[in-house]
């Protein structure tokens, strides 16, 4: 179950939190394994960290923004996200991050408090299934290629589309992507011919699995205010589509070839 694209700030009205919530819990209660997608909680985005660097700010202002920060990443661990310590294959970084004097970031801090490895900007993650009762023991294994993201698209065909580029460059059975705020999956079928050693030359066929994350971050308030001032976020003021909230489910089922062990059946249609 990939999650990111949360950009928890502190306001509950402007995250989808309750589903985030039911969504962890969901996924725990049946064993799920999660991947970190990016952008946990909303601080500075690539730009706002590049005119940071040259504000040259007292030592109170930059420690004050680590504080925040902290408390941020602390905020979505306890609201949300603690339930599924200890069950994350990694947390990608995201454009959204804190980066604290000492270096680490708050994508880094997320993951030490959920007991993950920290993925960095994209990664390759492993899941082996073995056969232990086997009289003939086997093994196989399903590649993940993720990564949090980048561009944008209005559509949910257009985010595909960013996927599917990844796919023709880096080999894997299942690609993830966040960032877009949309929430999709489509697979499609590979035929290899194979020739062994011995035996009898055959088709091999392979299911790849394209996947957009989706997000957890509103898009569309209603009665929303700066202030005083009623007035819309981001996508209002942009006049975007209204964002796809909730998580997806890739199931993993492994089964018997003549390869070892490479078959999934993938389920979109999850949310809470």
């Amino acid at each position: 179950m990939p999650i990111g694209d949360i950009q928890w700030a502190g306001d509950e009205s402007e995250v989808a939190l309750g589903m985030l919530k039911r969504h962890i819990q969901w996924g725990v209660e049946r064993g799920a394994y999660f991947i970190g997608m990016g952008d946990y909680i909303d601080t500075f985005s690539p730009s706002n960290r590049a005119r940071l660097v040259g504000a040259q700010l007292y030592d109170t202002a930059v420690k004050a923004m680590d504080r925040d920060a902290e408390t941020r990443v602390r905020e979505i661990f306890a609201e949300a996200l603690k339930p599924s310590k200890g069950r994350w294959l990694g947390l990608l970084e995201g454009h959204h991050f804190h980066q604290f004097r000492n270096g680490m970031t708050s994508d880094q801090l997320l993951a030490d408090m959920l007991d993950a490895k920290f993925l960095g900007t994209s990664a390759y993650v492993r899941m082996t299934f073995r056969a232990s009762r086997s009289q003939n023991p086997k093994s196989g294994s399903v590649v993940i290629w993720c990564h949090h993201g980048a561009g944008s698209s209005s559509t949910a065909g257009g985010s595909l589309n960013r996927v599917a580029k990844a796919a023709e460059a880096w080999d894997a059975d299942i690609y993830l992507m966040g960032h877009h705020h949309k929430k999709n999956g489509v697979s499609l079928d590979y035929v290899r011919p194979v020739y062994p050693h011995s035996g009898t030359p055959h088709l091999s066929y392979k299911t790849k699995l394209l996947v957009v994350t989706g997000s957890f971050l509103k898009g569309y308030i209603e009665g929303r205010r700066d202030g005083l001032v009623p007035r819309g976020g981001y996508v209002e003021q942009k006049m975007l589509n209204p964002v796809q909230l909730g998580g997806v489910l890739v199931k993993v089922r492994p089964r018997w070839d003549r390869a070892g062990i490479q078959a999934w059946a993938p389920d979109l249609n999850v949310e809470l």
